[in-house]
């Protein structure tokens, strides 16, 4: 799950935050929803790094 969370908020950090900042700098727009989805992507980011990996150990006796 942590590498899940990870990916998902590079991706969306790179997708729309890049995407807005290069609006941004380029014609001067601003548009908030692709910053709103820049945030969130920074948010998962910091949750993914920040959250403890919590994987059981299979306890199969099929497999013992």
């Amino acid at each position: 799950m942590k590498y899940w969370l990870t990916s998902l908020g590079t991706s969306m950090a790179i997708i729309f935050g890049g995407g807005d900042l290069i609006r941004f700098v380029r014609d001067s727009d601003f548009y908030i929803a692709e910053f709103i989805g820049g945030i969130i992507g920074i948010i998962i980011l910091i949750i993914g790094k920040f959250s403890k990996g919590t994987t059981k150990p299979d306890n199969n006796s099929l497999l013992k």
